[in-house]
């Protein structure tokens, strides 16, 4: 049960949290920068003392060709105390290609799509171009209050992921290269979502997780017990929730002094004689 105890104080601040003011993404210039105020709705780049963020189609300059923000090198991106809701529903995307991206809110980003054919997706140092993102809970198409809108994508081609409390994965996350710690590990939606909607694909990145996993025992609902992150990460592959080089690899765990390490090794070809 450990993450269904949400405190009634965190629901409350979620509540007065989304139904506050809001920084809608426009691109009202067209240029595509996060670091410019004139391309959010409220004439500021989200930081110190703005509204809630929230990054959407519909408030786009042209709602039918969205563009997303992109947060370019030395760019130094932050949302301060206010979470941030998006890319989500429909074909827009956030990029960080070289920058850095940091929230401390609560919900530091959360992407959801409800359609398939147009997803929105993050995506962190995409041909080699590096990035930061620091987030305290990391939500792609899955959260703890609706479960709804998997279609979404995280890619990482490079740079670094810290999420210092869970990812919440209901969609897809692609780690291409690059390296993510997950501080407390990831809520994986295979109770909700089947494998081929629901997937952690591990090519060249590395997942760095915690040594043990918190898990519900029917018997004791209101104790949780701790399993190896190893039996956890066993449990995705053999669901088919986590593969390797989109299944023709084979996932790696090591067991380190304070973390689970997962990465990917390409299937050995038999040698010829």
């Amino acid at each position: 049960m450990l993450y269904k105890k949400i405190s009634f104080l965190v629901l409350t601040l979620l509540l007065i949290s989304s139904a506050s003011a809001q920084n809608n993404w426009t691109n009202a210039t067209g240029s595509g920068s996060w670091m410019d105020p004139n391309n959010w709705s409220e004439g500021v780049v989200p930081g110190p003392g703005t509204s809630n963020t929230r990054i959407n189609p519909d408030t786009n300059l042209d709602p039918n060709n969205p563009v997303g923000p992109t947060i370019g090198p030395g760019d130094l991106a932050t949302t301060d105390a206010a979470d941030v809701w998006g890319p989500e529903f429909g074909p827009i995307s956030v990029n960080i290609v070289g920058g850095s991206y940091t929230s401390p809110a609560w919900v530091g980003m959360v992407s959801v799509g409800s359609d398939p054919n147009a997803s929105p997706s993050i995506n962190l140092g995409v041909d080699g171009s590096g990035g930061w993102l620091d987030v305290i809970n990391f939500l792609v198409g899955h959260s703890w209050w609706w479960t709804g809108g998997p279609y979404t994508t995280y890619n990482q081609g490079s740079g670094t992921a810290i999420i210092r409390d869970t990812l919440w994965l209901g969609g897809k996350a692609n780690l291409y290269g690059g390296i993510m710690y997950s501080f407390n590990g990831v809520v994986m939606a295979t109770d909700v979502h089947p494998a081929d909607i629901c997937t952690l694909n591990i090519e060249q990145g590395t997942l760095m997780l915690p040594l043990l996993s918190a898990v519900d025992n029917p018997d004791t609902p209101d104790v949780d017990e701790s399993v190896s992150y190893t039996t956890t990460v066993q449990g995705w592959v053999a669901d088919g929730y986590c593969v390797a080089y989109g299944g023709t690899g084979e996932i790696v765990i090591e067991e380190m002094a304070n973390w689970t390490k997962v990465t990917a090794a390409t299937e050995q070809q038999p040698e010829s004689e």
